[in-house]
């Protein structure tokens, strides 16, 4: 009998064991040469649009560059909240919906997740003010200078995938930081 009860609750702990462990994904940091900006000033002047915005939602994207390989994305729509500096030629408004391709994505098959140079996608339903330049070829816009471009409203968000360590770029997010409480 005791082995019995033994074995009970040795077989409840380890379903318990396995129903709390969920396996994460594989995160990998890919490298590309990006634009330097000496201040968040340059990071202003560079950006051809800059706005509040909220995500709303998300789809995986992939551009065929021929010979099988492909540049992989994520196009994330997000509702404009305020235009802080529009766009020239393009009328954009509270409560428009605009598409930002970000630079992580995941592979279907491995379920390993891809961060270009640290960077890390918005969060669903969150805030943040972006500093955009856009691409009339394929209607969406982009983060200026990657992770110079997407500056959390929410201080304890982290603007970064990882451990992240390049002093230059954190100390002009902060200083964005910094003009997006005046925003």
């Amino acid at each position: 009998m005791k082995k019995l009860i033994f074995f009970s609750i040795l077989l409840c702990f380890v379903i318990v064991a396995f129903a709390i462990y969920q396996p994460g994904n594989k995160h990998v940091i890919d490298s590309a040469k990006l634009p330097e900006f000496k201040s968040a000033e340059e990071v202003v002047s560079n950006s051809e649009l800059i706005v509040k915005v909220r995500k709303v939602n998300e789809k995986p994207v992939a551009y065929d560059l021929g010979d099988g390989h492909f540049d992989n994305f994520t196009l994330s729509v997000l509702e404009i909240e305020k235009v802080i500096k529009p766009i020239v030629g393009k009328e954009l408004s509270q409560g428009d919906l605009v598409t930002v391709l970000e630079s992580e994505w995941t592979e279907s098959k491995t379920n390993i997740v891809h961060h270009l140079e640290n960077y890390s996608k918005m969060k669903n339903q969150k805030t943040y003010i972006l500093y955009l330049g856009y691409n009339a070829e394929a209607d969406n816009y982009y983060p200026v200078g990657l992770l110079y471009g997407k500056v959390p409203v929410d201080a304890s968000e982290k603007n970064f995938y990882g451990d992240f360590k390049n002093e230059r770029i954190l100390d002009i997010v902060t200083e964005l930081r910094k003009r997006t409480e005046t925003e």
